[in-house]
């Protein structure tokens, strides 16, 4: 009887470790998808391009800590599919292997038939040279008078230099990998390469993935001012003019001085028959009673009641 029991429950055991039930997994597992890319103002550009290149139309990146990603696009003037873009991934050497060395032939190859499908392109035996080293580069013709590129470049670091070491702890020190697709019906090939000789990467630190972030959220859209601007005709039909009013505490003070200026004189009927002391004296020698005296404000006195 007992062996019947425990045969029961490996069974039973078997069967709840067997089914898959995916309302039973929950959401602490890590999705397996692809970070949100987010558009972004040119101006937040981390790497730039010749002006024979044209302007940036668009700039797509992915930002998280230590690591961003950056799809730089530039128009293209041919008929060709496909964007000519620059991306640069910015990261530091624990992000992966791709941040401590150039990538292998395998690689740029496979990379470049999925950049450049259909086009015969053919790697440079010499490398090219701009401020931030070497790079390589394979060029093919592209209608009569054009040509493609597809340049690649690791740089070690883009973190500014500082002296002490505190310096470089704040700076951090960040690596990149850079990749350049382009493609234009004008320039041959023996020329095309000079876009990547002049490609710039600007100087990465700590505090640039803040702001890359900052940029990511402020919901910029290309063609649309970051702020609204009223027009100018609306902005005068709002005008309204108003009445210019005199203060109330401004009126009383000049209603008081009015009533100080207009002093009664007292006519000479009114003071006959009373003595009058003048200059504080009294009229016959005798103490006068002050009550029945009367005093005319002089000019001065009128004058200091109007200040």
């Amino acid at each position: 009887m007992r062996w019947l029991i425990l045969a029961a429950l490996s069974l039973l055991g078997t069967g709840c470790t067997a089914v898959h039930d995916p309302f039973l997994e929950t959401g602490a597992i890590r999705p397996d998808a692809p970070p949100i890319s987010t558009e972004v103002s040119p101006e937040f550009a981390a790497a730039y391009l010749p002006s024979v290149s044209g302007r940036i139309e668009s700039v797509r990146q992915t930002v998280r800590d230590n690591y961003f990603e950056q799809a730089i696009v530039y128009s293209n003037a041919t008929a060709s599919a496909g964007e000519n873009v620059l991306t640069v991934r910015v990261g530091t050497p624990s992000e992966g292997a791709g941040f401590l060395r150039a990538p292998t032939r395998r690689a740029v190859l496979a990379e470049m038939r999925q950049a450049l499908p259909g086009i015969a392109m053919t790697i440079n035996a010499a490398a090219g040279q701009n401020a931030h080293g070497v790079y390589g580069y394979a060029t093919g013709p592209l209608g009569a008078s054009g040509s493609c590129l597809y340049a690649w470049q690791f740089a070690k670091r883009v973190s500014p230099l500082r002296e002490t070491a505190m310096g470089r702890l704040e700076t951090g020190s960040y690596s990149a990998q850079v990749r350049l697709r382009f493609c234009h019906p004008a320039i041959p090939e023996d020329r095309i390469a000079s876009l990547m000789a002049g490609m710039r990467l600007k100087p990465i630190t700590r505090d640039t993935f803040a702001m890359l972030q900052y940029a990511g959220g402020s919901g910029f859209t290309r063609g649309q001012p970051a702020f609204a601007v009223a027009e100018p005709a609306a902005v005068e039909e709002s005008v309204e003019i108003v009445p210019r009013r005199m203060p109330k505490r401004r009126a009383v003070e000049e209603r008081r001085v009015e009533e100080a200026v207009a002093v009664r004189v007292p006519l000479p009927e009114e003071i006959a028959g009373k003595k009058v002391a003048i200059a504080g004296k009294p009229a016959d020698g005798k103490a006068v009673e002050r009550t029945g005296t009367v005093l005319v404000p002089m000019p001065v006195t009128a004058s200091a009641a109007v200040d």
